[in-house]
């Protein structure tokens, strides 16, 4: 599968999981920012942004199998854009690089 088309869904698996716990969100009109989605709690109304990064996995050599590290577009904004990393099995986690 295409690169983007994988970062494509998993973007859209990103916003299923936010839907989920009760949140509204907003998807970025840009390609090419820093900021992915949008999320805004009805209940507490806090809004946060957030970043999705598909997870890839070393596919030979000696560390077959291992995470592949990816940066954020702009760390710049680490203290404000949280994170969403989707893996392999479409399932998403939040927080820092494994």
């Amino acid at each position: 599968m295409k690169t983007n088309r994988r970062g494509a869904i998993s973007e859209q698996q990103a916003v299923l999981y936010l839907l989920k716990e009760g949140l509204d969100v907003f998807k970025s009109c840009q390609d090419t920012g820093a900021v992915d989605l949008m999320t805004f709690d009805p209940e507490t109304g806090e809004a946060r942004l957030w970043e999705v990064k598909t997870e890839n996995y070393r596919l030979s050599g000696p560390r077959k199998g291992d995470p592949i590290g990816r940066t954020r577009r702009d760390i710049r904004f680490t203290k404000i854009i949280h994170m969403l990393y989707v893996d392999k099995n479409g399932e998403i986690r939040k927080g820092t690089r494994k």
